[in-house]
This record gives C-alpha cells, structure tokens and sequence, in this order.
C-alpha cells in the first residue's frame, strides 16, 4: 500500500450546495474520502464531510470539479515541520 503525504481539505459551506443538492465531490472522489453529513448548515444543506483524510491521494479530482470552488486540498506542513524541529532538538 502506497503512502501518500497529509494533506488538509478545507471546504467552504457557505459556497458549497450540499451533498445533496450536487455530490460531485463524493462521485468524483476515487478514494471516497468524503461522505454526507449528518447535521444540516444554517442554509439548510447536509455538506459533505471528511471521512477518510488518511485516503486522499491529493489527485485533485474535487477540486477541478466542484462547481462552485468551495473545495481547497493541500499538502499538510506540520508533521514536516514537526519532524524538523525535532531533527534540530537533537543536533
């Protein structure tokens, strides 16, 4: 099983239409890494959510096609940054 860096997916419910209003999000995903909240927002939607953030491959697929942009992904710097400080604690 490959390893793949961390990533942090961030989405913007108040441009997002909700998993059930579009779902590209979670048709598109090819690792299903996303799933249908259970909580609706103040706007009456259920947003998708994170399920599986260890899973994301970073191949972008719901970033291209969300129509609404309300997806970001990108490269978790802490546990590099984390591993860094360390690396220095130790010199």
């Amino acid at each position: 099983m490959a390893t793949h860096k961390p990533v942090v997916i961030s989405i913007n419910e108040n441009f997002c239409k909700g998993a059930d209003g579009c779902g590209i999000c979670l048709a598109m995903c090819p690792q299903d890494v996303f799933k249908v909240a259970e909580r609706l927002t103040a706007r009456g939607i259920r947003p998708p959510q994170i399920d599986k953030i260890t899973a994301c491959t970073n191949c972008g697929n719901c970033v291209i096609f969300c129509p609404d942009m309300a997806i970001v992904v990108r490269l978790d710097e802490v546990p590099e940054a984390a591993a860094a400080a360390a690396e220095q604690r130790q010199q």
